[in-house]
């Protein structure tokens, strides 16, 4: 626990109201998983999206979140596809194929069912595992308990946030508000000819694969690869992605030059060695390929006096708590400030920068931003409980201390008088080019 940054003292803290209240942000450990996942393009999605009628979402949403965003799924993405497919599956499509079998990483292709999901470790193996050895199925596919909440088994530790269906489905609202943010785009690299006549494409902390998935739906001529610490994506996927159990943050076993394109979004502030990582991109980039970084700086902004440095604002107070919890766990909140430099530094050419104002709420005027801060707050009210757990651990404070800063947290969030902002970050440089080498972008 570091001096400057004090705990509540709960004997000071407020009473607790004689009224009850429904909280804000209940936990629902049975909360419906997959709601965005779509099959679709991206660019229908965000149309059909914007046709929504936003004061039957609205209510929905703020009666229920997982109701409304039950809704929202039901009526956008007709074609949805599970994140996990159950036992009795039977049948695939043309489009996708299973994928079941160990990585020559030594990892696994194939993420546990629902119901195994909520097994404890030593019951992980019984489940869906003949074809694997047992050591391998323990310490890839299972997860670990904490606090209520389910982590990555793999490297135990290395990644501060939950993996549960919680987060899973907060990282699928945060893929469709980054798309609304940049008007459909999966990314503003200059690969889209190369990716269509055929590429390698590498996504490097790709959660549920939503990304991944929804790139090789649209170039199904590319081939494209996700790595993750836990084993939450698809049984059942296009057949040119793959999914591999693995630590970014390590030596990678691809040769070199291999890869067109990296990816990366929402977790550079979970990266130990942002110099290191660059490195590595570096070498595993053809020459000519691009690396792009997708994150959100979460620094509430305001463009108006409804927030200022001085105005009272619970969750700025929050995110400096979780900045000093996770300096502590060896990682950078806010490595995305630091990034051009770094990849200058790295050797990258032609770096550009574009930035995106993501609101927190549904204050702004245009329909689409409104939406793009409906995702965001969801997410956040539903992740506060799991993303805090091991960041503000790490100084000591207590699950109760925890709870009684979201409290306030969770007012300054819904609170519609503050027109806050985070600011979306997407950034991508180039790999310089080798004496007759060829770029792989649509640049001239």
């Amino acid at each position: 626990m570091t001096g400057a940054i004090p705990k509540p003292d709960v004997a000071m803290s407020p009473t607790t109201p004689k009224t009850k209240t429904k909280p804000l942000s209940p936990v629902q450990p049975n909360r419906s998983p997959h709601l965005f996942r779509p099959s679709t393009s991206s660019k229908m999605t965000i149309e059909t999206l914007l046709s929504q009628d936003e004061d039957e979402l609205l209510a929905a949403v703020c009666t229920d979140s997982t109701t409304g965003f039950s809704l929202l799924a039901a009526a956008t993405l007709e074609k949805g596809k599970a994140r996990a497919a159950t036992t009795t599956t039977t049948t695939t499509s043309n489009d996708s194929a299973p994928s079941s079998q160990i990585s020559p990483r030594g990892s696994l292709n194939e993420s546990p069912t629902d119901s195994a999901a909520n097994l404890a470790i030593e019951d992980i193996d019984s489940v869906n595992s003949d074809s694997y050895p047992a050591s391998m199925t323990s310490s890839i596919k299972a997860h670990v308990y904490e606090g209520g909440l389910r982590y990555h088994a793999y490297k135990s530790g290395k990644y501060a946030f939950p993996n549960d269906e919680i987060e899973q489905n907060r990282d699928d609202m945060k893929h469709s508000m980054s798309l609304l943010l940049m008007q459909g785009e999966f990314f503003y690299a200059p690969v889209k000819e190369r990716l269509e006549e055929g590429a390698e494409v590498l996504d490097l902390g790709t959660g549920t694969g939503i990304w991944a998935i929804e790139v090789g739906d649209k170039y199904p001529n590319t081939t494209v690869t996700g790595i993750d610490l836990s084993p939450i994506q698809p049984n059942y996927v296009p057949e040119n992605v793959h999914f591999f159990v693995d630590d970014f943050d390590e030596e990678w076993v691809d040769p070199e030059d291999k890869y067109d394109f990296i990816h990366i979004r929402n977790v550079m502030h979970s990266v130990t060695d942002t110099k290191a990582l660059l490195s590595r991109v570096m070498r595993h980039l053809k020459p000519g390929g691009y690396i792009e970084i997708q994150d959100l700086d979460i620094t509430p902004l305001s463009d108006d006096d409804t927030l200022t440095p001085t105005t009272p604002y619970a969750l700025r107070d929050f995110l400096k708590y979780m900045a000093a919890g996770l300096a502590t766990l060896g990682s950078h909140m806010h490595a995305i400030h630091k990034l051009p430099d770094e990849l200058e530094a790295a050797g990258f050419e032609d770096i550009k920068k574009s930035k995106h104002k993501a609101p927190i709420g549904m204050w702004p005027k245009d329909k689409r931003l409104r939406l793009c801060g409906l995702f965001l707050r969801t997410a956040m009210m539903d992740g506060l409980r799991g993303v805090s757990q091991r960041p503000m651990a790490a100084l000591g404070w207590t699950p109760l201390q925890i709870e009684m800063v979201l409290v306030n947290v969770r007012k300054a969030l819904m609170d519609p008088k503050v027109h806050a902002y985070f600011t979306f970050h997407v950034i991508y440089a180039r790999k310089p080019l080798q004496a007759g080498g060829s770029p792989g972008s649509d640049e001239p």
